[in-house]
């Protein structure tokens, strides 16, 4: 594609995946330019072909300047965007930013849940890796991401516009892709490794990784869609005519569950999707195709007939990977129930049936007109035949095989008389053969004349702005997006396998369980039985001389493990014998300690004692010392108190004399001469007894005074019989701690 910088694109994208894929074209075009005027940087487009340039400097993408100006227009007319006056710049309006920025964000935090997801299967999965390179991972995951929707969105936009250019480049396999990004990363990271991280990603999605994916597969379609022309405009905003959808041989497997390509799995979705939304289809198989699916049949087929099969041999081959899907199908009933093979087989001998059930139909082909046209096709099948035998790593076609495939194709491009347009078609043929689709493009097509043979994913991105958008609609579309799986050898060993497996359940029913599966996934082995694929005997003398060969190893393996378990025992006995002299000498350690412990508990126990008997003596000392002190206290305490009484009396004896000496005076000289004088002693007297009282220092309460006074007293008599009355109270707090003590002791 020449008008498009995809790599700009997958840059961009969580802007374009605003641009849902349910849309019509002109909306999509509207939503792609408001995007572009909601840019922070630069100055605003003032015209349309300045807005071109700005959405291919943003976007990579080109789009014609009539189609921005129509779709301009409708934007100005809704008022989502405004001319400035003075610059005559284009804006949108606020409401309109607003909505956008919004759509943006969620785009972006979206991205960010998915990415911190994938991150932590990848640490759970593969604990060795860092975090430099699980970012690495995740710049390989974009790269196949970017890749395949690039070359999935050429594809697909081909179908809808003959005349774009399809290089080689845009045909890979998804198996060449990712071998091309690995190689960039083989020094830091195993390729199995970003294999297996590009399938869980693609494979495990939740409902919100499933929605990212198919968003960035819609938006690339879109991206191209709007660099063409008025084919992929219609396509966008009508719906399919009446269709024939020739289904290949792999689609008819695939819908009945017996094939593992990811391409062939999509084959039930789209038969649910045209079901579910009625899509105007016509589902069917050319009788070639049914005898060619027979025929592929009965060859997968006959090497379950050939045996009665064990569960023992069922849990073999369930157990080795490569076996086609229908023997796998087989073992695993057999291994829960044996099962006859012809039973198991029946039911496809009606396949026809089985298929009608599903929906499809059996097409009926008009037949040879003439015998020019059956040398035609005899022709074609030897350009088919030299064709592929010139491609490497093919693998073996048969001769009905490649008439089978030019047989439907002239059919399906005789339905297409004009063999122009997309949407005038009549017919397509559905297959992931993309060596017939190669083929038919280089010997049929013409100029200005699409393909008709159609990929599954392909067809499933032409249908999706038809069908309902659900995660299971996702989740099988972005399944096609899978890495195929992956082999050390290019070779198919399927046939060579499903033989070896056969021989091994007839013959060698005692042969152990590990040497039959080592036999079928040794890769030296499959190819020395492939090489003598027809010779039966031969085979047989390979595997007899494997086992051979496996049954010495395992007794070397046996002497050597009888020789480990002598040795084992023998360390087991010293390890025991340790073990005893270990247990009696603790035993005689505890013995020890607890002797120990008992002299310890004696000796603390007479400590105790004698700390007991110490302060008993103590005690008996202090309480004697009391008790003298009491006997000489009592006496004191007497004469203190007959102090304090003459003293008090002597102190009453003061206000009597002087009220008696002044009720004499007031007899003698009258009244009205001692009033006046009555008032001044009065006066004196009181003043007289505060200022002693505040001369004293002490306190202006006379019972206060008393009490100093009463104290003074205790003093000085307890000086004068030389009797400490503080050493008293001292003994006697003493004695008290003492009886204390001596109780906690006596309770430990």
């Amino acid at each position: 594609m020449n008008n498009i910088d995809y790599k700009k694109v997958f840059s961009k994208l969580s802007h374009i995946k605003a641009l849902s894929h349910d849309q019509k074209f002109d909306q999509i075009v509207q939503n792609l330019i408001t995007h572009t005027l909601n840019q922070k940087y630069g100055d605003n487009p003032k015209n349309e072909t300045q807005l071109a340039d700005k959405i291919n400097s943003i976007y990579g993408i080109s789009i014609r300047s009539n189609i921005l100006l129509s779709n301009i227009d409708k934007l100005l007319s809704l008022n989502e965007v405004v001319r400035d006056q003075s610059t005559r710049e284009y804006l949108v309006t606020i409401d309109v930013a607003k909505r956008l920025n919004k759509r943006l964000e969620e785009a972006s935090d979206l991205e960010k849940t998915v990415k911190n997801k994938w991150f932590q299967e990848l640490k759970m999965l593969f604990e060795h890796l860092n975090d430099k390179e699980i970012e690495i991972l995740w710049d390989c995951l974009k790269s196949y991401l970017c890749s395949v929707f690039e070359q999935h969105g050429i594809q697909t936009l081909q179908i809808l516009n003959p005349s774009s250019k399809i290089n080689d480049d845009d045909q890979k396999s998804l198996t060449a892709i990712i071998e091309i990004i690995a190689s960039r990363q083989v020094k830091i990271i195993k390729k199995e490794i970003i294999i297996a991280s590009i399938n869980i990603f693609i494979t495990n999605a939740d409902e919100e990784r499933t929605i990212y994916i198919s968003q960035l597969a819609d938006s690339s379609f879109t991206s191209f869609a709007l660099t063409s022309d008025a084919e992929t405009v219609n396509f966008l905003n009508q719906r399919y005519n009446n269709l024939i959808i020739f289904l290949d041989t792999n689609f008819i497997f695939g819908i009945l569950d017996l094939h593992k390509n990811s391409e062939d799995a999509s084959a039930r979705e789209i038969l649910e999707e045209v079901k579910k939304n009625k899509l105007p289809f016509k589902l069917a198989y050319h009788p070639e195709t049914l005898s060619e699916f027979k025929r592929a049949f009965d060859a997968r087929a006959m090497h379950i007939r050939a045996s009665k099969w064990t569960r023992e041999s069922s849990r073999v081959a369930i157990t080795v990977d490569g076996l086609s899907p229908l023997e796998e199908l087989f073992h695993r009933q057999n291994l829960d129930d044996e099962i006859d093979p012809s039973v198991f087989l029946d039911k496809y001998d009606h396949v026809d049936l089985m298929l009608k059930d599903l929906g499809l139909i059996e097409y009926s082909p008009h037949g040879y007109t003439s015998d020019e046209e059956h040398v035609e096709v005899e022709g074609d099948v030897e350009k088919y035949q030299i064709f592929y035998e010139n491609l490497p790593s093919r693998k073996f076609k048969s001769y009905l095989g490649f008439k089978h495939d030019v047989v439907v194709i002239r059919e399906v491009r005789r339905l297409n008389p004009k063999k122009t347009k997309f949407l005038e078609s009549n017919a397509f043929f559905i297959s992931s053969d993309y060596i017939l689709a190669k083929f038919e493009k280089i010997h049929y097509k013409r100029n200005w004349e699409i393909n008709y043979v159609v990929s599954p994913s392909v067809f499933l991105q032409l249908i999706r702005p038809f069908i309902e958008n659900d995660y299971t609609s996702n989740k099988r579309f972005i399944d096609t997006f899978s890495i195929p799986e992956f082999r050390s050898f290019d070779i198919d060993y399927s046939e060579t396998r499903s033989k070896a497996l056969q021989i091994l359940n007839d013959n060698y029913h005692h042969t152990s369980f590990e040497t039959k599966v080592k036999i079928l996934r040794d890769q030296v082995i499959l190819e020395k039985l492939d090489k003598v694929n027809e010779d039966f005997d031969k085979q047989i003398q390979i595997i007899e001389n494997q086992i051979a060969v496996e049954n010495q190893i395992l007794t070397s393996q046996k002497a050597e493990a009888l020789a480990n378990i002598e040795q084992i025992k023998t360390d087991k006995d010293n390890i025991e014998s340790e073990k005893n002299t270990a247990i009696s000498e603790i035993k005689t350690k505890n013995e020890e300690l607890d002797t120990k412990a008992e002299e310890l508990k004696t000796k603390d126990q007479e400590i105790i004692d004698n700390q007991i008997k110490y302060k008993e003596d103590l005690l008996e000392i202090t309480i004697k010392s009391i008790d003298d002190s009491e006997i000489r206290h009592i006496p004191i305490m007497k004469i203190i108190d007959k102090k304090v009484k003459a003293n008090t009396f002597y102190l009453s004896l003061i206000p009597i004399l002087f009220f008696s000496i002044l009720v004499f005076l007031i007899f003698k000289l009258t009244w009205n001469v001692m009033e006046p004088i009555t008032y001044l002693f009065s006066i004196i007297s009181i003043i007289a007894g505060y200022l002693f009282l505040a001369i004293q220092g002490e306190s202006f309460n006379p019972v206060k005074y008393f009490e100093l006074f009463k104290k003074g007293i205790k003093t000085r008599t307890y000086d004068e019989f030389k009797f400490d009355s503080e050493e008293l109270e001292r003994q006697k707090r003493q004695k008290t701690n003492l009886v204390n003590e001596i109780n906690l002791l006596k309770k430990k």
